[in-house]
């Protein structure tokens, strides 16, 4: 792995939002964050950040750690579900890739995609992933041509 694409997980400044952090593999249609506690404040911040880029380039892809999930964090995040219904039609996720290290935050992934046929914010294809393949995950989020 090299410097450059470790760089990729650090943190930039261009979030006012407690809630997440923008990595630097954030670019074109690519959204990478880290996110801590959910808010209303921080869903709406994260969403007009979602909202921007389609506009710019069709369809996002959203690559997203959630590190040190606790059940407060796991339950911080049902801020999300009016966000999801007033906003989720203005933008479109294609490949979304959540990388965690606790069963909160997979808990969380899992009833998202069992809910992703009817969710208006559902992403075409989504995956989990264990921190230890972070890399493989941003590698899927920000690729051309995806293998399943």
């Amino acid at each position: 792995m090299t410097d450059d694409f470790t760089s990729n997980f650090a943190a930039t400044e261009r979030t006012t939002s407690p809630m997440f952090e923008i990595l630097k593999a954030t670019k074109d249609n690519v959204v990478a964050v880290r996110m801590g506690d959910g808010t209303p404040a921080g869903y709406r911040e994260f969403y007009d950040l979602l909202v921007e880029k389609t506009d710019e380039f069709g369809t996002v892809h959203v690559y997203e750690e959630t590190i040190e999930w606790t059940l407060s964090t796991y339950l911080s995040h049902l801020h999300g579900v009016v966000p999801d219904l007033r906003t989720g039609s203005k933008f479109d996720i294609g490949r979304y890739a959540t990388v965690g290290d606790s069963r909160w935050a997979k808990l969380l992934y899992y009833q998202w995609r069992a809910i992703a046929p009817v969710w208006p914010v559902s992403p075409d294809e989504m995956r989990y992933y264990g921190l230890s393949k972070r890399d493989y995950a941003l590698d899927w989020v920000m690729s051309t041509n995806p293998t399943k």
